[in-house]
């Protein structure tokens, strides 16, 4: 398993920060949210950023 930070976001600023052990960004961001995400992020103000902690990697994801 990866190692992750998930943030969700409002707009610029950080609501809540959680480590994550998931095997991809996408399941660390749904794991830490308990809502199911979307990739197809547009221009929502709530949304959630996810970086992986070993290479700075950064995942954007919305809330279905």
């Amino acid at each position: 398993m990866k190692v992750y930070r998930v943030e969700e976001m409002d707009g610029d600023s950080v609501v809540t920060s959680r480590t994550i052990n998931a095997n991809t960004p996408w399941v660390a961001a749904e794991t830490a949210t308990g809502s199911e995400v979307t990739n197809a992020r547009g221009d929502e103000q709530r949304w959630i950023r996810v970086t992986h902690e070993a290479d700075g990697a950064v995942n954007r994801y919305a809330f279905k």
